[in-house]
């Protein structure tokens, strides 16, 4: 079983796993990997991008956990929540004693953060030549800054406290779950602190024969890849924060310098940023800092596709990508993909995963009593049982506390209203970020026939009313589908039917149509 090791460092990794969580909802496929591993470093623990997508994998977990698994040697590419998605702690084998500091988690768990960088350094310990070194190297506004929400755009600071992660538990134990066949990904933005300073360090650890890691002879060869972002967006300006924006370019450049000359052992490296940059609230970590989802993201999402349908025989080669547009426009759709890799992949995964989301969200009430929805049990389960809340939190937010918005739904609109604007579905106007729950609940456009942007359909009949994609139709299928199912005994919970019955019938819903 080959797994997929997923460093997300800094904010930035967390984002991009949020968008590669969505597109695993969706069914795209993740070829030469059975499982994704996501390990999130950061060290600012209440770092709102990090919890959003900390619950986002927890949720699509618990989704996943009531789904029947496909037989072995079938795939699961197509069906929604086909991906296997596990912690770093969950992959101990049976019988195996792990260490009980590894916590059963998607995030690196740091210690010593609620002190400032003076203290973690133990400088009054120090020697006083050592002491004149930590003076030439940091500012004293720096050795007083609190770690407790990371480097703050420093990768200075984040360089120290990194370093120390290769002799954690949570990293000897990853060696020691490394086997032949897996591959490693690190994402990471260039122009901040945590990932700039993040993974060139674990880069050159892993890739170290003298480094004090289990199956190091299998780290050192084995495939890794990376995705790099450079600037893609902007902070307002703020005296009283130590990150600003206008340094990201500076700081960029120096990172890409230092990458020339001192990166080595990497064997896919994938470049993105964007010129059309929107101005995000400047909050220096914590639960405020929570940016919308960005184009940008996305197409980090599927770098790392990409980097999974390379042969093996990468780990002995070096390639660098950079990926363009069919035309550089500032509202985005589907068709400014190329369509001969990036729109197969994705394009008629995301259009049915987008149709099942329509259905539930505005034709399920109107057909609980047809023979699919009778068989699921769904009058009573929907408002009740835990998989079906879990999968509309998923999709809708519904039940979200403390404002922690992980929903699909939320997701394209944040896609749709940043500077340049990811459109790929006709959503509807009035969100109200007030009456979030309401607002997610009428956000997706109804009528099937005008939800994919750019590719609308023109109604049928001699009045132009009757529609193309027809939702009675769509029923007939699901009854059927669904009744072949039960009778069959091919899905052992209803959890399972509903997945793989929806994940069908909107496949030939989609492939019948001229929509992508």
């Amino acid at each position: 079983m080959s797994t997929l090791y997923i460093f997300g460092i800094g904010g930035t990794g967390s984002r991009v796993i949020r968008s590669l969580t969505m597109l695993l909802a969706a069914g795209v496929e993740l070829k030469n990997c059975d499982r994704v591993v996501p390990i999130i470093i950061d060290p600012d623990a209440t770092n709102g991008d990090k919890q959003r997508t900390i619950e986002l994998l927890k949720t699509y977990q618990r989704l996943r956990s009531h789904i029947k698994p496909a037989a072995p040697g079938s795939s699961t590419a197509g069906q929604f929540f086909g991906a296997d998605i596990q912690t770093l702690a969950s992959l101990a084998r049976p019988g195996e004693q792990r260490d009980a500091r590894v916590k059963d988690t998607f995030e690196y768990s740091f210690s010593g953060m609620e002190e400032p960088l003076r203290d973690y350094l133990r400088y009054h310990s120090l020697p006083v030549e050592s002491q004149y070194l930590v003076d030439l190297l940091f500012d004293p506004k720096s050795l007083d800054e609190n770690l407790k929400v990371g480097f703050k755009g420093s990768p200075n600071v984040g360089s120290v406290v990194l370093n120390q992660l290769v002799d954690s538990p949570e990293f000897q134990f990853f060696g020691n779950e490394f086997r032949a066949g897996d591959r490693i990904f690190f994402i990471s933005s260039i122009f901040g602190g945590t990932g700039a300073a993040g993974f060139p360090l674990l880069l050159k650890n892993l890739r170290d024969r003298d480094a004090n890691l289990p199956h190091i002879e299998l780290l050192n060869t084995a495939p890794i890849g990376a995705l790099s972002l450079l600037p893609y967006f902007s902070l307002k300006s703020e005296d009283s924060s130590a990150i600003d924006s206008n340094t990201f370019i500076t700081k960029t450049k120096a990172a890409l310098a230092y990458y020339q000359h001192n990166l080595t052992g990497l064997n896919a490296m994938y470049y993105l940023g964007d010129q059309a940059q929107k101005q995000n609230d400047n909050h220096e970590g914590g639960i405020s800092q929570q940016n919308n989802a960005h184009f940008i993201e996305v197409v980090g999402a599927l770098a790392v596709l990409d980097f999974l349908d390379k042969p093996a025989s990468i780990a002995n080669e070096e390639h660098f990508y950079e990926f363009g547009l069919e035309r550089d426009e500032s509202d985005l759709r589907f068709e400014h993909f190329d369509r001969r890799q990036t729109l197969p992949l994705v394009g008629e995964a995301l259009t049915r995963f987008h149709f099942f989301a329509t259905w539930l969200q505005h034709h399920l009430g109107e057909t609980m009593s047809a023979t699919y929805a009778t068989n699921l049990g769904l009058k009573n389960a929907w408002d009740r049982d835990p998989f079906y809340q879990d999968l509309r939190r998923f999709l809708f937010d519904y039940n979200s506390p403390d404002r922690q918005f992980i929903s699909y739904t939320a997701w394209l609109r944040e896609l749709r209203d940043n500077a340049r604007r990811f459109r790929p579905f006709n959503l509807r106007d009035g969100y109200d970020p007030q009456n979030h729950w309401d607002s997610m609940n009428d956000l997706l456009e109804p009528d099937f026939d005008k939800a994919v942007a750019g590719k609308e359909l023109k109604k049928k009949g001699l009045f132009g009313k009757s529609d193309v994609i027809d939702p009675q139709k769509i029923r007939v299928m699901l009854d059927k589908r669904l009744s072949q199912a039960v009778a069959s005994d091919t899905a052992s919970s209803p959890a399972t039917a509903l997945v793989r019955t929806f994940s069908e019938v909107m496949d030939e819903v989609v492939s019948g149509q001229q929509l992508i």
